[in-house]
């Protein structure tokens, strides 16, 4: 009688078991059929900024590659405004299909830092599924306007001129309130809606330095007609070289670099997420990619979903840190 009782008990827990696990492939058998068919048609690739500058190139660069690596093209969007916050907002709120990505740099961790009262939520509503490169900042001038030789002549003009010298902010300004709040510089700041605007002001006189990565400027650099004071990572820049950090050139406690990455709406499937981190790392292992890369002043990585979304967290962790030692108050 035991021996039956126990019988039907395991028979009992055998069906659990099998109703349980066929449960599961209700729910993930969609999944994966729609992962090996992703991508069927055309994805949206959103830059949160104007074209002409850094992020624009490199969201054009990696979507050019990621067409042929995925077999589906990718159309490049430029949905400017608010720093970045419009084209954000509009990934954050996009069907979670992997359809419509975001291409961003230094705007996906230095916004969620500077303002309060974002429209989205950027740990739960984005997230990362590849890092494309890493890059640092430079300082820079319109050599024909200002006549500063290194930066140390340049943050004395500033303080003998408080106020009166112009920063052009192209998307984000965090970079230049740590910047002006590092050194107790007093700087009028001009935002403009990206990089590529605040480059053709500088250029023309209309501001007096901007601080942004090397991609929309490194042609000016090598022509002459913008000067690089100093590069604001931890050490020199390949394609400068002799530009010095900033540590060098007497500025040691404004360090900061950044990276660009490619991301999702939060919910999108895992499945997807590691599809697109394959074609990724694929395409920035190619010779011709890593050239194209190194041409706009950063260096090609490759790094799992992991590793972007740790790096990803720690940024903003780290930034919101750094906001609140040197003071620099949020946006609403």
């Amino acid at each position: 009688m035991k021996e039956n009782t126990s019988q039907s008990t395991q028979f009992f827990f055998n069906h659990i078991i099998l109703w349980f696990c066929s449960l599961i492939l209700i729910f993930i058998s969609p999944s994966i059929s729609f992962a090996q068919t992703y991508p069927d048609r055309n994805i949206v690739g959103v830059v949160p900024f104007p074209p002409g500058g850094g992020t624009d190139i490199f969201g054009r660069l990696v979507a050019e590659n990621l067409s042929k690596q995925l077999g589906q093209t990718v159309i490049v969007e430029n949905k400017a405004g608010a720093d970045g916050n419009i084209g954000m907002d509009f990934v954050a709120k996009s069907n979670p299909n992997g359809y419509t990505l975001l291409f961003n740099s230094s705007a996906a961790t230095v916004n969620p830092v500077l303002y309060s009262k974002l429209r989205f939520d950027p740990l739960k509503d984005l997230t990362p599924i590849g890092i494309a490169c890493e890059y640092y900042n430079v300082i820079v001038i319109n050599p024909e306007k200002t006549s500063s030789k290194s930066l140390a002549e340049f943050l004395d003009l500033i303080r003998k001129n408080p106020g009166k010298i112009n920063a052009g902010a192209g998307g984000t300004r965090l970079v230049i309130d740590m910047f002006t709040s590092t050194g107790k510089l007093d700087v009028a700041v001009i935002p403009y809606k990206g990089g590529g605007d605040s480059i053709t002001a500088l250029l023309k006189g209309e501001v007096d330095f901007i601080i942004i990565n090397t991609p929309g400027i490194i042609q000016f650099l090598n022509s002459g007609k913008l000067k690089a004071l100093a590069v604001t990572g931890p050490k020199r820049q390949f394609d400068i070289p002799d530009v010095p950090t900033t540590r060098e050139a007497g500025m040691p406690e404004y360090v900061y670099s950044s990276f660009f990455g490619v991301y999702v709406q939060g919910n999108t499937s895992e499945a997807v997420k590691r599809k697109l981190n394959t074609a990724l790392n694929e395409i920035t292992s190619k010779p011709e990619v890593i050239s194209a890369f190194r041409r706009g002043g950063a260096e090609p990585v490759q790094k799992t979903i992991e590793e972007s979304s740790s790096r990803y967290l720690d940024e903003i962790r780290r930034l919101k840190e750094l906001a609140t030692k040197v003071g620099i108050p949020t946006l609403d």
